[in-house]
């Protein structure tokens, strides 16, 4: 890949990985071998956010930032149809249901489209309700429910055979929903939010199944059940793993600590002995369920943060997506990487932006002060981090003033204004689309 890699997943077979990329391909690999499968996929007119394997791994679907998705034949590389139209923003999110018969997709339009990936038709009516962009979509492991969960600070639920809403969006978050996940046995529904909690719900009535999981000191970037539903796994800005049992509501054991930046993704491995967690640090750590201490040493290699992190379908194998542009695969028991990094993804930006907006104006400036520029990021007095669009990284930035969710800097005798509000709401890193 020549930009970042936003997506990584595992054939059900585990024979094939999917990369999905800001490059706007898809790549297959060979985990075994770590070559490339056929030539990259390609179509896409904008960054792949989401590649998704139907449950026979027959298909691969993807969605974009160009506002559609496409369907795809693993084995041969080929378009399967075309692509699926009708969202009128990026899709960020796309996810099969159980029984392989419909495609679920949530995009920044607000909406969340269902789709028979037989036919490529689009199936009942775009599903409404949300006010935000649409960040996850997930089907429950029994198919009766899809979940959604949106910047709007709430998540829905669908029934997705007749597409209506089931019950009330469900309520509580105080910022951006950035992660839902069911239990094994659908009976239960975690979130994890940019308000630094996490939630558990009880999908069949829309309450909250216990008071909210608390003790992450920033922002829950992923939540993730063990295989057998007993441990729910949550990921931080602050750093941190932490384990609670999703029965009480109980954190178990102390904080898993060692990253030394953002938690961004954690995932079980299928025995549920292990979990593995990518950070901003460049690194992926292994942890022992069983003791609650870090299984080796941290996985390295990636020279920029770890996006994502999956364990093959026999545990044999972990996958790591990076913003270096490469996919990694370790040996989970030896902690040693299996063969050279598969590369060819270009650069990146974070899952949730805001939009430049050059031809708007400031009015009533007032001035920031101590605010700067490092590592590409725009660092604020109040912490609050946005990212640059690359085309500025080498530029010499002054900050002149914030007003009114706009932001106006000079560099290099120019002027550049962007529409900062979105991130002055969620108090939280952005990346700026130009």
């Amino acid at each position: 890949h020549t930009r970042r890699v936003n997506s990584v997943c595992f054939s059900p077979d585990g024979k094939l990985l999917a990369s999905g990329s800001l490059d706007k391909t898809i790549r297959l690999w060979d985990p075994q071998t770590g070559k490339q499968f056929g030539e990259p996929l390609t179509g896409h007119t904008d960054s792949i956010n989401s590649v998704c394997f139907s449950p026979g791994g027959k298909l691969l679907a993807s969605g974009s930032g160009d506002r559609t998705i496409r369907l795809w034949d693993p084995q041969t590389g080929k378009q399967f149809g075309e692509p699926l139209t009708g969202h009128t923003w990026g899709v960020n999110s796309v996810c099969f249901s159980p029984d392989g018969k419909l495609l679920a997709s949530g995009s920044l339009d607000q909406t969340i489209r269902l789709w028979d990936p037989t036919t490529g038709k689009q199936f009942g009516e775009p599903l409404t309700g949300h006010t935000l962009a649409v960040n996850y979509v997930c089907f429950s492991p029994d198919g009766e429910l899809l979940a959604s969960g949106s910047s709007d600070k709430t998540i829905c639920l669908w029934n997705p055979r007749t597409g209506k809403q089931f019950g009330e969006p469900l309520t509580g978050h105080t910022l951006a929903v950035n992660s839902v996940c069911f239990s094994p046995d659908s009976k239960l529904l975690a979130s994890g939010s940019l308000d630094k909690t996490i939630r558990l719900w009880d999908p069949q009535t829309g309450k909250q199944f216990s008071k909210p999981l608390t003790g992450h000191t920033d922002s829950v970037n992923s939540v993730c059940f063990s295989p057998g539903g007993k441990l729910l796994a949550s990921g931080s800005g602050d750093r941190t793993i932490r384990l609670w049992d999703p029965q009480t509501g109980k954190q178990f054991g102390e904080p898993l600590t060692g990253h030394t930046s953002w938690v961004t993704s954690v995932c079980f491995s299928p025995d549920g002995k292990l979990l593995a967690s990518g950070s901003g640090d460049k690194t992926i750590c292994l942890w022992d369920l069983q003791t609650g201490k870090q299984f080796g040493e941290p996985l390295t290699g990636h020279t920029d943060w770890v996006n994502s992190v999956c364990f093959s379908p026999d545990g044999k194998l972990l996958a790591s997506g990076s913003l270096d542009k490469t996919i990694r695969l370790w040996d989970p028991q030896t902690g040693k990487q299996v063969g050279e990094a598969l590369k060819r993804h270009d650069y990146n930006t974070w899952d949730t932006l805001a939009l430049q907006r050059p031809d708007i104006q400031p009015d009533a400036p007032s001035p920031v002060t101590s605010a700067f520029v490092k590592d590409n990021w725009l660092i604020l007095p109040s912490s609050r981090l946005f990212w640059l669009p690359p085309q500025y990284w080498n530029l010499n930035f002054h900050i002149l003033i914030l007003s009114r969710g706009k932001l106006a800097v000079t560099a290099d005798a120019s002027l550049y204004i962007f529409d900062v509000s979105s991130a002055l709401e969620l108090d939280h890193r952005l990346a700026v689309y130009s």
